[in-house]
């Protein structure tokens, strides 16, 4: 049997998995489902269409599956959905999607986001992701893969955040963060290649001089950005890396980070 406190509010149609834990005066919503191994700790508030992934931790006073922060949503039918092995801190706010942007907020697996962090409509974040306390995201914005997202980061709604980027603390973003970069400052500015994360994740020495290659014909060459691409393409040629990277900056929407 679920171990649930005597004093918190569980719904009536909440599906809730055998071992799932539930704190003192938390309250889960109808539409809620926690799979196994999920803790929800003392009055956090999961409600709306919430599904959360098994083995996540939900600290106590999160605020989860909440209408969005935004004028004209009238209660539609949208939802929320995390995944495995998160960690959510303290005071963290995740809400629903709206049906403009495809009706889900999505946060991937093995995350952890840190205390009074606002993840907005919409927003998707991906996998292996940290981001830091009191960072906040505008809506619709995308966190790729592996991504590190500093301490008091403001992002600019639909900016994208590519695999392995990071942002230092303070950061304030509006254009896209190229894969594998490492941006700072108000407006945020390209300071260099995120060295040691892509270290750790175990990638080799000569991939890395490569990436940072491609990072200084595009954005230290002064060249025009299109030609830039050109030049790498046929400089980089044969590295997996490069080209998802020319592919993130060829497809931005909102300019990118240089």
């Amino acid at each position: 049997m679920a171990k649930i406190h005597p004093t918190a509010v569980v719904g009536a149609r909440a599906v809730i998995a055998d071992d799932v834990v539930v704190g003192p005066f938390a309250v889960i919503g109808d539409e809620v489902e926690l799979a196994e191994g999920v803790s929800v700790g003392a009055q956090a508030h999961v409600t709306g269409r919430t599904r959360i992934g098994a083995r996540t931790e939900v600290y106590p006073f999160a605020a989860l599956g909440l209408s969005p922060q935004m004028l004209g949503f009238d209660g539609e039918t949208t939802e929320l959905e995390i995944g495995e092995d998160n960690i959510i801190r303290e005071h963290t706010s995740l809400h629903v999607g709206t049906p403009a942007g495809g009706g889900r907020t999505r946060i991937g697996a093995h995350n952890l986001i840190m205390n009074h962090v606002h993840v907005a409509h919409d927003c998707q974040v991906g996998d292996h992701c940290i981001v830091a306390a009191y960072s906040g995201m505008g809506g619709h914005v995308e966190i790729h893969d592996h991504a590190v997202i500093g301490g008091f980061t403001g992002i600019h709604q639909f900016v994208r955040i590519g695999e392995s980027g990071f942002t230092a603390a303070g950061a304030k973003v509006t254009r896209d963060v190229a894969p594998y970069a490492k941006v700072a400052g108000d407006r945020a500015r390209f300071v260099g290649v995120n060295r040691i994360n892509l270290e750790r994740r175990g990638f080799p020495p000569e991939t890395i001089r490569v990436i940072k290659h491609a990072f200084f014909v595009l954005f230290q060459s002064k060249l025009r950005l299109v030609d830039a691409c050109k030049r790498v393409e046929e400089e980089c040629a044969g590295s997996e890396e490069v080209v998802k990277l020319l592919a993130f900056v060829r497809s931005t929407g909102r300019g990118v980070v240089r």
